[in-house]
């Protein structure tokens, strides 16, 4: 048996682990097991599929296990958490698991937005530094799986994503550094209140192994309302001067990424290490940056932008752009839209709606005076958006919600959106 997964073994007292969830972390959490020769089952709704046969969790599987893995879209007073602690298993999430497996430093990177971008980039410095390193987590491939495929952690560094579903209780996971970008609100349909919603986050503050804590000022602000003291060591990075930042980091909605990406490094002795990878670094897909033109329109493609402080940003970005129109919504989180509306209302000539929170958003941006137009298919939505601006206007699709719903997730919306801009494109 491989020492990297001693622990997990002890953990699972020689008794098959439950996996709740076949979802991506259901499926790391599976391959780390065989890898580890640990027999495991899994739990989840439906009917599984071939290689991944799932049933319910109920009280005679719970006497089974000593250790069960949940992926994030389990809360963990989920009912068969509960009933999995009730009858004695340790529960944790898939972090905590690859925690207990990865020998290397681990980078926890966390925040209502940038998370994505921030990683990336900080993943490409490292290793154009010659530091061998993996970006995994919510970015899109689980730490565990990494721990499942490779030989040797100990010589590697994680970049983690990690979102407050990963982080709403941490067991083993403790993390070299923690970069916290921004706090916002957002998942009110998933945490109680703004107070959890910080709380998860801050779980990873306490987590920390080392001294080593970036935060953007407003974390600094919501851990005073919320009565959290950030420790003596924690360097507060304010948003970065757009002009002093270098391509594709020069916008309000990105500069914040460049100036915490560089302060990090040059923490870790890389002072270098920021502008030098700067220069060949593409930004994820649909994220504010620059627009398709079709029909004399300009069409900015933000599918990233899942909640109001990012759909602020972008608005923001584009103050004094002439006949601007918005095209927005989703599935709804249960936030405040009052400020979203106000700023459409500053920056925006009108309003395309789509998702669950159109006619939400129609009422809210009718008391602002915006006009608004709903659309049941994000065909009409580009057609109708492409109308409103007119030649030489401009349409920013940054939807303020996430994508479920309609689309798969917001790479899908985001395609979708492009398709339909492509479409007008080639009627001309």
């Amino acid at each position: 048996m491989e020492d990297k997964f001693g622990n997990i073994v002890k953990l699972a007292g020689g008794k098959p682990v439950a996996i709740f969830g076949a979802g991506a972390s259901g499926r790391a959490a599976a391959a780390l097991f065989r890898r580890a020769g640990i027999d495991f089952a899994v739990y989840a709704l439906g009917a599984g599929t071939p290689d991944m046969p799932v049933r319910e969790f109920d009280e005679s599987a719970a006497k089974l296990h000593k250790l069960a893995v949940y992926s994030p879209v389990f809360r963990p007073d989920h009912e068969w958490v509960r009933l999995a602690e009730k009858h004695g298993a340790t529960a944790i999430c898939e972090p905590d698991l690859s925690a207990l497996a990865w020998r290397g430093k681990i980078y926890a990177i966390t925040g209502t937005n940038g998370k994505t971008t921030l990683t990336s980039f900080v993943e490409k410095a490292l290793c154009e530094s010659g530091i061998k390193a993996v970006s995994a987590g919510n970015i899109g491939k689980p730490l565990s799986a990494f721990c499942a495929e490779m030989d040797d952690t100990e010589n590697c560094a994680a970049v983690c994503e990690l979102s407050s579903f990963q982080t709403s209780r941490l067991k083993f996971l403790r993390p070299d550094a923690l970069l916290w970008t921004n706090f916002a609100p957002d998942h009110l349909d998933w945490h109680k209140d703004m107070r959890e919603y910080f709380g998860a986050k801050f779980n990873l503050v306490k987590a920390l192994k080392k001294k080593m804590l970036f935060v953007g000022g407003d974390v600094a602000e919501a851990a005073a309302e919320y009565g959290e003291k950030l420790p003596d060591f924690a360097q507060i990075v304010q948003c970065g001067n757009p002009s002093a930042c270098p391509a594709p980091f020069d916008t309000s909605v990105q500069s914040q990424n460049y100036a915490m990406a560089d302060a990090f490094l040059s923490a870790i002795g890389l002072p270098e290490a920021a502008a030098k990878a700067a220069k060949t670094f593409a930004l994820p897909k649909y994220r504010f940056t620059t627009p398709e033109i079709a029909c004399g329109v300009k069409f900015y493609n933000d599918s990233k932008a899942t909640n109001a402080h990012a759909a602020i940003a972008a608005l923001r970005e584009l103050a004094g752009t002439k006949n601007l129109v918005w095209l927005g919504g989703g599935k709804d989180k249960n936030c405040d839209l009052s400020e979203l509306a106000a700023e459409i209302r500053k920056t925006a000539k009108s309003a395309v709606l789509i998702g669950q929170t159109a006619e939400k958003l129609a009422k809210l941006l009718e008391r602002e005076n915006v006009p608004a137009e709903i659309c049941a298919t994000m065909k009409d939505a580009v057609a109708a958006a492409a109308k409103s601006a007119g030649e030489g206007g401009s349409v920013l699709f940054s939807p303020a919600f996430s994508s479920f719903g309609m689309f798969s997730g917001y790479a899908d919306r985001g395609k979708s959106f492009q398709n339909e801009v492509l479409c007008l494109k080639n009627l001309k």
